[in-house]
């Protein structure tokens, strides 16, 4: 299959899952026109070598946006602006990195065929350097053969949020992570990684291998090499076993920084990762921010005794031509309610607030939207607002980028990394504009709908008397409220009553004899029936007496349940 009939990695290949673990690809081969690729089943099932143009058509990440979502509410719309969160547009850069990606990727596998000799000779040689617990010294027992030095490593460095783990991550979701071959009887990992640990520690590593690798396929590694009794080079052999059994691909270490903070071990750390590359053949690619660059490019290099090591400057964006072809297709992606055409007063205003640094340029842009929406009205976007916005939400990271404009090294040593910037505060800010005034509407609305529709004491009583000539409960409710509301400063209940009544009979006239012979002290007498409870309940009061012999003399209450209701 060539590459232009490769959609993604989810359409070419079949799925499987994997017990207790997660989702698999099943391996389909193909040729490549690299005959250095072919016959070895490790590299044919791999993706093909894709053109620019395919690669940034399968990882460019566009958020879905239509002008009718300007119309709607605001707080409808704030959650449409969450979507520039997942906004990728690759850079010349990026495009780079891939190619030497898929470069490491392949040379990397072609020494480590499993269908050659070599390949199991390699697995006796690492077992017995897991025999004798040794694994710092893993050149003693692995014989390195010359076609090895096809693998090398990479190095990634860059100030936080100019998107290197982004990219890096895009890159290697093109691959399924995990591939079966059945015909063969073997898992692949195409790639694995994990960070650095905070020590600095090869247990650490060790720990943090055996657990990523007993995620994705079910296995117990860490159960039974990660104890605390077991020596670190016992876990090292231990992991060099597990990445050759399972024919590692690309070994991945992000926050390398993390060794800035242990002198202990950091030489061991590091000269373990080359053995990675030089002995076991694997590649291993060691992203860091600046703190790193020390580390990775002293000791290190001179750790990889010219063995090719490659090493990747991410640096920030210029205010050139990528930066605002950039801006101009972010800057599409607008939910105000009036649409701003990009201009370079935008584009200088926000490379003046951000400095090429593209997670704060994101976020700004999110937090500027978020203000405009707030403010209400046209929710217009100007250079002043990006320049107050920028003042009131990017306040912790300001000293860095002082730093960063000042071009100052001096000061620019200080903040060798930017920290992350956390803008949901401002996005609550926003919010909580919009609802006070949203809120406070509302209830205002709902307190005059709730006067109105509270049902006053007056009317209760007109519906009850009402009620009581026998009037449906329903026409009394709706008879009660009309007199009531037609008579705002009458009070007299018995003027209500005799208005509704009158109303109800369609205009007969209502006869007052009738009111007034139940009317007693103030109050409306109520006709009662024979045997009314409510009769024998008042005259039991008045006697003073228990009125459960009334209630059986009138046969409300059976003296005898069995008698009068079974059959005995």
């Amino acid at each position: 299959m060539e590459s232009n009939d490769f959609i993604n990695k989810y359409s070419y290949y079949d799925w499987t899952n994997i017990p207790n673990g997660t989702q698999a690809a099943v391996a389909k081969y193909r040729q490549f026109k690299q005959v250095e690729y072919n016959n070895n089943p490790m590299i044919e099932t791999l993706p093909p070598i894709l053109s620019q143009e395919q690669f940034i058509e399968l990882v460019a990440q566009y958020p879905i946006h239509n002008y009718a979502e300007r119309q709607l509410e605001a707080h409808e719309r704030f959650h449409f602006i969450e979507r520039l969160s997942r906004y990728f547009d690759p850079l010349s850069k990026t495009v780079d990195l891939q190619q030497t990606l898929s470069v490491l990727l392949m040379s990397g596998y072609i020494s480590r065929n499993p269908l050659q000799p070599e390949y199991a000779r390699r697995s006796r040689q690492i077992y017995n350097s897991i025999q004798a617990k040794d694994g710092q010294n893993l050149e003693n027992y692995v014989t390195v053969s010359t076609a090895l030095t096809t693998a090398s490593g990479l190095t990634i460095i860059g100030e936080s949020g100019l998107g290197k783990s982004t990219n890096l991550a895009n890159i290697l979701d093109l691959y399924p992570q995990v591939i079966i071959h059945p015909q063969h009887s073997v898992t692949q990992i195409v790639w694995l990684k994990v960070d650095c640990p905070h020590a600095g520690s090869l247990k650490g590593l060790c720990t943090d291998i055996f657990l990523s690798v007993d995620r994705l396929l079910g296995t117990n590694n860490f159960k039974k090499f990660g104890s605390k009794s077991n020596s670190e080079d016992y876990m090292l052999a231990q992991v060099a076993q597990i990445a050759h059994t399972h024919h590692l691909g690309l070994l991945v270490i992000d926050e390398m920084q993390n060794l800035a903070n242990s002198r202990r071990g950091r030489d061991d750390f590091l000269n373990f990762l080359v053995k990675m590359d030089n002995i076991i053949g694997i590649p291993v690619i060691r992203v860091g921010t600046n703190e790193a660059e020390p580390i990775l490019t002293g000791n290190f290099r001179n750790a990889r005794r010219g063995t090719g090591e490659g090493a990747v400057r991410w640096k920030r964006m210029e205010n050139e031509e990528n930066w605002q072809f950039f801006v101009e297709g972010m800057w599409e992606y607008q939910w105000t309610k009036t649409e701003v055409i990009y201009s370079e007063e935008i584009s200088d205003a926000l490379y003046y607030e951000t400095q090429g640094i593209i997670d704060i340029l994101i976020k700004l842009y999110k937090m500027v939207q978020w203000r405009a929406i707030s403010l209400g009205k046209d929710e217009i976007i100007t250079v002043d607002l990006i320049h107050q916005v920028a003042q009131e939400g990017l306040y912790l990271v300001k000293p860095m980028l002082d730093a960063i404009r000042s071009g100052d090294l001096v000061e620019m040593k200080k903040y060798r990394d930017i920290a992350p910037v956390d803008i949901s505060f401002y996005r609550e800010k926003c919010l909580n504009e919009i609802n006070f005034d949203d809120l406070s509407e509302m209830r205002r609305t709902r307190r005059n709908q709730n006067n109105k529709s509270a049902m006053s004491p007056l009317l209760k009583q007109v519906i009850v008397e009402l009620l009581d000539l026998e009037i449906d409960p329903s026409q009394a409710k709706a008879l009660g409220e009309r007199v009531v509301s037609e008579n705002p400063q009458e009070t007299d209940i018995f003027k209500l009553v005799n208005q509704a009544y009158k109303i109800a009979l369609q205009g007969e006239p209502f006869k007052e004899s009738m009111l007034n012979k139940r009317k007693l002290n103030g109050k409306f007498n109520p006709n009662y029936t024979e045997y009314d409870m409510r009769k024998i309940l008042e005259e039991a009061k008045k006697k003073q007496v228990s009125v459960y012999e009334p209630f059986v003399e009138s046969g409300i209450i059976k003296d005898n349940p069995e008698k009068d209701f079974f059959l005995i």
